[in-house]
């Protein structure tokens, strides 16, 4: 699927796009001069901003991300990113609306809002690990999008496995973070998301490392069965 084509193809994605631009320039004489642009993981504002282009900070990285997805196949030496795939047709829905949602709670939270902002971004973060891990075991073989360790990268069977497990426990966490943000105060349910995503990664790495070494002892067995020559 050519760039233009898919540009037209997902007109939708850009409504999504759209949206945060058009609602901050409505809302723009209502937002203060003074605007928060980071939060600690207990909720509390620790970086703040003028009004003006930091306003549009994330709208426009979401923008990019979605540019970059689009741009991949392009760019990829080998040529194995295609934009046609599930999982590529996928993440170019999954981030723009991840990405337009938080800046429109963000938005809101500008006006005033006494809604416990933080609390809903960690929910939304938890919906994005599943929505991940439910297409990761779709992703085939790339440069750049993907567990892209050294082993899933040498071999397709070792990338095939690893996704699927990785796509099933990504789903997993993502399905304990939403059921803990109904339980978990807010500065909790932070580390558990922080921690939960470390955890996530490393034994998916650990699985690819294990699967690459359980394939080296195979290999090595199979050497040693061999006839001698002669």
């Amino acid at each position: 699927m050519g760039k233009q084509k898919s540009l037209i193809n997902d007109w939708p994605i850009w409504l999504v796009l759209l949206l945060p631009f058009v609602l901050t320039m409505y809302h723009w004489a209502d937002i203060p001069d003074q605007i928060a642009m980071h939060w600690n993981g207990a909720g509390e504002v620790d970086r703040w901003g003028e009004k003006g282009w930091e306003a549009f900070l994330l709208p426009v990285i979401n923008v990019g991300v979605y540019l970059l997805l689009i741009a991949l196949p392009y760019i990829d030496p080998k040529k194995k990113t295609d934009n046609a795939q599930k999982a590529m047709r996928a993440f170019r829905y999954i981030f723009p609306i991840f990405f337009s949602g938080m800046a429109v709670l963000i938005l809101y939270k500008w006006l005033g809002s006494e809604f416990e902002f933080t609390h809903y971004i960690y929910l939304c973060i938890a919906v994005f690990f599943l929505l991940l891990g439910n297409y990761m075991q779709t992703i085939k073989p790339n440069y750049f999008v993907g567990i892209r360790t050294p082993w899933t990268l040498e071999n397709e069977e070792n990338w095939r496995k690893t996704h699927r497990f990785g796509g099933r426990l990504w789903v997993a966490g993502g399905l304990v973070l939403i059921a803990l943000w109904f339980f978990l105060p807010t500065e909790q349910l932070s580390n558990a998301l922080f921690y939960g995503a470390i955890c996530l990664t490393v034994v998916t790495l650990l699985y690819s490392f294990g699967l690459y070494m359980l394939e080296g002892g195979n290999k090595a067995e199979e050497e040693a069965q061999k006839p001698e020559a002669g």
